[in-house]
């Protein structure tokens, strides 16, 4: 057995770092390697040996002097934290997930403050990087350093090349073709995504926010007369179309929608499959091809358009933020003194909008866009998300643990999420049916899916690269008043001509613009859904 008298070697300490690293915390990176390489286990190592050179460069690059206990015993907690949750729900930490987890709300985040996190960090993360803050390592002079600092960082480069180019082309081509490799690997993704969203939000000079719609006019329809228009729009979330019951999925999770007279586009796509990526993308003016975050903050956006019409522009939050769509407006979150009633849970569900939507209707003097952003299907706490009185389907899961439930119970638990929004909405169209001032209407759409463990994944935040399908098929609702109809000449029967025509988060912003009889050069009437739907024009 070795001994050190005087320490352990500063090259030897994260040598063994960057091993327990690559052999213990990196399952997510094991995984994808051995399905690239099945059966061939020493191209697997050879290039497993390439990225555990690049780790012990990180290392040696990150963590000089006396800074290397500390700097290496953060890292092993955060890659024991990233490989939690990459093998418990699927998630890969990637630049937008840092900025959902700098988002996160301390009511969001508990949730996920389980006993297995805890657990399980504390014993992979925790106690090792203790270890490593304990463990006595040799001094050396400053002299020492400069010349040592250096030659640990060529040492790592050159073993990373060595076996890199022991098969270059094979080794290339897998990292090319196969993008979840090296978004698994920790500490490496995390650590390049900290930077990427450090050189996004504070690297550069800000873009000055360029107007759009400032040709923006009244149709004749809405200026026809005084009765103000009021269109609610919600925003879902986390709801995906593969459970919502108008889709014809397998159970019916939205009875009393299905009892209205409404539009349902059944082929929608998101923009992402986080919430601080959809919604930016679902109010901007872009599609998700041109869309980026530097965009999306360098330009005006939907609410921004629609307020220059002349419209009363408000958003009302019972998730986590109005994700800077209202950045030039004021907006608000829901209060439980609104209904008690519907925050028995401990947190408030969606309905707790319906007091908010009457309130709205009854003081209604100008044309208003009610924007609200609701809590829907967030998980993992779905139990939360719905009275106990309207758990359609049992048994269900009601704890954020997902280890301590069956597939079912958590499947139950959410579909029962559906059921709420299902009454929500329902409810909001009968409110708003029965109003007699105003001219009404409403448009729902979610900002991502969920996985409920189908291929081993839960929640979501997949990259929208690698993301399975029932993260980025959301539903999409149209509901117009009857006198909203008259008034603008648009029917549900001409809209249900492309219901079933596939369609994404890219109609937004257009389509919102085309039901209100919003003239602007910035509209496309490709991706304006009640485009050809006028009357007489």
């Amino acid at each position: 057995m070795f001994r050190f008298s005087n320490g352990v070697p500063p090259l030897l300490l994260n040598a063994a770092v960057a091993t327990y690293i690559m052999a213990v915390l990196n399952g997510g990176f094991w995984g994808h390697l051995s399905g690239i390489f099945p059966g061939e286990t020493i191209a697997a190592l050879g290039l497993a040996g390439a990225v555990w050179g690049l780790t012990l460069f990180v290392l040696e690059f990150l963590a000089p002097g006396p800074v290397q206990r500390p700097m290496a015993a953060l890292l092993i907690v955060v890659s024991a934290s990233a490989s939690f949750y990459e093998a418990k729900f699927g998630v890969i930490i990637d630049r937008e997930m840092v900025r959902t987890i700098l988002e996160t709300t301390v009511t969001e985040s508990k949730h996920l403050l389980t006993l297995d996190m805890v657990t399980t960090i504390a014993l992979t993360g925790v106690l090792p990087a203790i270890l490593v803050l304990k463990l006595p390592v040799q001094k050396r002079r400053l002299v020492h350093q400069l010349w040592r600092w250096p030659a640990g960082m060529a040492l790592g480069f050159a073993v990373m090349l060595a076996f890199l180019y022991a098969d270059y082309k094979t080794y290339s081509a897998a990292i090319r073709e196969n993008k979840a490799l090296m978004a698994s690997y920790q500490p490496g993704a995390t650590i390049s995504a900290v930077f990427k969203y450090i050189k996004l939000e504070y690297g550069g000079i800000k873009t000055e926010v360029q107007p759009i719609a400032s040709d923006i006019q009244r149709g004749p329809r809405l200026a026809q007369t005084d009765k103000p228009v009021v269109f609610v729009l919600f925003v879902g979330e986390t709801t995906r179309a593969q459970n919502f019951g108008l889709g014809g999925g397998p159970r019916q999770t939205t009875p009393e929608l299905a009892k209205r007279d409404l539009v349902y586009f059944s082929d929608t796509t998101s923009c992402g499959t986080l919430t601080n990526v959809s919604v930016p993308c679902m109010f901007s003016p872009f599609s998700e091809k041109a869309y980026s975050r530097t965009a999306y903050l360098s330009s005006e956006n939907l609410v921004d358009a629609i307020a220059k019409a002349g419209f009363n522009v408000q958003w009302w939050d019972n998730n986590t933020g109005d994700q800077a769509v209202m950045r030039f407006h004021q907006w608000g979150r829901v209060q439980e003194e609104w209904a008690p009633e519907a925050c028995q849970t401990g947190e408030c569900t969606d309905a707790i909008f319906l007091p908010l939507i009457r309130k709205t209707l009854a003081e209604a003097k100008e044309d208003t866009l009610l924007v609200l952003h609701m809590i829907g299907s967030h998980g993992p706490a779905y139990y939360l998300r719905y009275l106990p009185e309207r758990a359609l389907f049992q048994p269900t899961c009601d704890t954020a643990e997902f280890a301590d439930c069956t597939v079912e119970q958590i499947v139950n638990a959410y579909d029962n999420t559906i059921v709420e929004a299902d009454y929500v909405l329902s409810q909001t169209i009968d409110i708003l049916g029965q109003a007699q001032n105003v001219d009404t209407a409403m448009l729902y759409m979610s900002d991502h899916g969920e996985s409920l463990g189908e291929g081993g994944l839960y929640l979501h935040g997949v990259p929208k690269f690698l993301a399975p399908e029932v993260q980025t098929k959301v539903p999409f609702i149209i509901w117009l008043g009857q006198s909203y109809q008259r008034r603008m000449g648009i029917t549900h029967d001409c809209l249900r001509q492309r219901q079933a025509q596939p369609t994404s988060q890219d109609a937004l912003f257009h389509t919102v613009m085309g039901l209100l009889d919003l003239h602007t050069n910035v509209l496309d009437p490709q991706l304006n859904l009640a485009a050809g739907c006028k009357e007489n024009g």
